[in-house]
Order: structure tokens, then sequence, then C-alpha cells
């Protein structure tokens, strides 16, 4: 595979807490050996989730 310019992978992803956004951020780094990233959070609008749509770590 031959990935080119500024990013190799885009990650969406909903977060309840701006914690549990900065959680994500540290295992990427720290347990799947991410170098450098780039992000931004932005909140468009809440969505209401179930119990069923939330994913656990």
């Amino acid at each position: 595979m031959r990935l080119t310019g500024d990013y190799d992978y885009q990650v969406r992803m909903a977060c309840t807490h701006a914690r549990d956004f900065e959680t994500v951020i540290d295992r990427l780094k720290s347990d799947f050996g991410v170098r450098e990233l780039r992000s931004r959070r932005l909140l468009l609008h809440e969505v209401p989730l179930g119990p069923d749509r939330v994913l656990e770590p």
C-alpha cells in the first residue's frame, strides 16, 4: 500500500465527553504507534444515543 499527502488515515468518531476524545487520542499514540496526528473537535449537534449505540472500551 502506498499513501501520499498530509494524511495517511482519517478516523471519524463521536464521543460523549471531551475526556473520551482525549483518551482515544492517547491510546492511538501509546498502544498503536501513532507518531503524529491532527485533530479538530467540532460539535455539530447533539445526537441522542441509546445504550445499544454506545461502544465500551
